[in-house]
C-alpha cells in the first residue's frame, strides 16, 4: 500500500482486493484507465438474500412438495392429510349426565329449589360445553320437558339466538312482570334487540318457542333428569336449534365434568318489552 496525500492509503492492486461490502469505499487501481489515480468511487453491492427470506424460500418449497405429495395419494391421503394440518374442534360426543350443584357445592334438590317462579335471579350453569351458559328456572306451573315434583324446574340456553347476548342481558320475567305482555305469563326477554321465548311452550323441534322476534330461531333447552330417591338434579342433553355460534351444541368447546355448580345467583338487566 502507498499513501495519497493527506494520509489516505491508496491500493496497488485492487484485483485481489477482498470483497467490500455495500456502503463502503475503495481507491481505484492506479492506471486502471477507468478512474485518475487517487479517486474515491463508490462500487454498489449486489443485495445479499437475508437468512429469513432464504429460510422462508424453502419452506415454501417444501409446503409445496409435500402438498402435491399428498394429493399424489388421492382422496384418502388429502382427508387424513387435512385432519393432520387441521385438528377438529373441541368438543363432546355425546350429552353427558352432569349433576347439578348450587354456587356453594351443595346439591340442588327439586322439591327443595331455592329461588321460587317470582324470583328473577339469574341461576347460570354451563352445559355440555364450558362456554354454554343456561338458565335453570322454577316456573309456576308444569312446563314441557319441567322435572321435579311438579314439572316446573327446566333449563334453556343463556345465549340469544338472535346475536349472541348472554346474561345479564338475558333472563327470566316471572308472571305479570310487564302487565298483560305474553298473556300475563312469564316469558324470557332479551333487551340486546328485543327478542323474546315462551318457556312454556315447546317450538317444534324443541326449544321455547318465540314470541318476539328479531331472533328467527327458538331458545335451545337442556333437558333435565330428576331422581326422585334422591331428590338430586341432572342435566343429561339438549334439544332444540344449536347454541348461538356453535355449528352443534356439541361442538366449539371443552366437556364439563359431573358435578357442575351453578355460578353465583345474577341481577338481570330487565325493561318490559315495547
Amino acid at each position: 500500500m502507498t499513501e495519497l496525500a493527506g494520509g489516505l492509503p491508496r491500493s496497488v492492486d485492487c484485483a485481489t482486493c477482498p470483497a467490500i461490502g455495500p456502503g463502503f469505499y475503495r481507491l481505484a487501481q492506479e492506471g486502471s484507465g477507468r478512474f485518475a489515480p487517487g479517486v474515491l468511487r463508490r462500487i454498489d453491492a449486489t443485495p445479499v438474500p437475508s437468512p429469513e427470506e432464504v429460510d422462508e424460500a424453502k419452506r415454501s418449497t417444501l409446503k409445496l412438495a409435500l402438498i402435491g405429495g399428498v394429493l399424489a395419494l388421492g382422496g384418502a391421503g388429502v382427508a387424513s392429510f387435512l385432519r393432520f394440518a387441521v385438528p377438529p374442534p373441541a368438543g363432546a360426543a355425546s350429552y353427558p349426565k352432569v349433576q347439578l350443584l348450587y354456587d356453594d357445592g351443595t346439591p340442588v334438590l327439586a322439591s327443595k329449589y331455592r329461588h321460587p317462579s317470582t324470583s328473577t335471579d339469574l341461576i347460570v350453569f354451563n352445559y355440555p360445553l364450558d362456554n354454554e351458559p343456561n338458565l335453570l328456572l322454577n316456573l309456576p306451573s308444569a312446563a314441557p320437558g319441567g322435572v321435579g315434583p311438579s314439572q316446573s324446574l327446566i333449563a334453556f340456553s343463556a345465549v340469544c339466538q338472535h346475536l349472541g347476548c348472554a346474561p345479564p342481558f338475558i333472563s327470566y320475567y316471572p308472571p305479570g312482570a310487564c302487565g298483560s305482555f305474553n298473556g300475563g305469563q312469564a316469558f324470557i326477554h332479551c333487551v340486546c334487540h328485543g327478542s323474546t321465548f315462551n318457556p312454556a311452550v315447546q317450538a317444534p323441534g324443541g326449544g321455547a318457542a318465540i314470541l318476539t322476534g328479531p331472533t328467527q330461531a327458538p331458545l335451545p333447552q337442556v333437558l333435565l333428569f330428576w331422581d326422585p330417591s334422591t331428590d338430586e338434579l341432572f342435566a343429561v342433553g339438549a334439544t332444540g336449534p344449536a347454541v348461538k355460534g356453535h355449528s352443534s351444541t356439541l361442538v366449539g368447546g371443552n366437556v364439563v365434568a359431573s358435578p357442575v355448580q351453578t355460578q353465583a345467583p345474577q341481577s338481570p338487566t330487565q325493561q318490559c318489552p315495547v
